[in-house]
């Protein structure tokens, strides 16, 4: 009797049991909007020549606006007039400020390997894998601070450090990745001060429609850059013939 009695309880009995609702609730399962999603956006940038318009590359991009007012990028940059692709998801808060970066690249030459870059605080930690070595390093970084991953839409998204003067101009602190090490080098991130100028408000038209921006300008790098998401809409190389184009943009808000 006894043993038959723990046969009954045996794992195909528990296998039963577990497969009863009342035994396991689970939480429903949800059919509305995601919560973790306010808004969503996505976009389509092409790389071209100002003079003839020629095609050079394709960059695709999404937005997630959080509950918390904090974002999430996803970019592709399939470059191709350099046969480079490149992979990235950057996580700000509220203020713009970085708080997770990922990006892997690939040249001509294949995989460079990636770098995953996390700030908390006054600390930076960069861990760097390559094709045959891995790196990390901390550094200290103040709060007004960018990561500049060179995926050119997410270039909107650094101008949010300081006041501006008189000129228009802004005082920032650059943590600039390297797409391209030489040789067997990792992918790595040099941090340097920088500054970029407001050039005033543009209303501007590109084949995604016509936007209200404003214009800034770092170094030989124009940008329009439009709306509380600060999306890309134009860049210009100035010294070169490159520029940047919106050719799609949607925006889904969360019911």
């Amino acid at each position: 009797m006894t043993l038959r009695m723990r046969i009954a309880y045996g794992p195909v009995a528990v296998l039963a049991l577990a497969l009863q609702p009342s035994g396991f609730a689970q939480a429903p399962e949800n059919t509305g909007p995601n919560v973790n999603v306010m808004r969503e956006l996505a976009g389509t940038l092409r790389l071209q020549t100002k003079t003839d318009k020629r095609y050079r590359g394709v960059e695709q991009w999404r937005i997630f606006v959080h509950r918390d007012g904090s974002r999430t990028m996803m970019l592709s940059k399939d470059f191709v007039a350099a046969n480079a692709l490149q992979l990235m998801t950057a996580h700000v808060d509220a203020t713009f400020r970085p708080i997770d970066v990922f990006a892997s690249y690939w040249t001509r030459k294949g995989s460079s390997g990636s770098i995953h870059v996390t700030v908390k605080g006054s600390e930076l930690r960069a861990v760097s894998e390559g094709p045959a070595s891995r790196a990390e390093e901390v550094v200290s970084v103040p709060h007004e601070l960018s990561i500049v991953t060179h995926g050119e839409s997410m270039n909107g998204w650094y101008l949010w450090q300081g006041e501006r003067d008189a000129n228009g101009v802004h005082k920032a602190t650059m943590f600039n990745l390297s797409p391209t090490p030489e040789g067997g080098a990792l992918v790595k991130g040099r941090l340097h001060p920088s500054t970029f100028t407001y050039l005033g408000r543009e209303t501007v038209t590109v084949p995604a429609g016509t936007f209200e921006t404003e214009r800034y300008r770092i170094i030989n790098i124009e940008m329009w850059v439009h709306g509380a998401d600060r999306i890309l809409v134009k860049q210009v190389i100035t010294d070169e013939d490159k520029e940047y184009v919106l050719t799609k943009l949607v925006v889904a808000t969360a019911d």
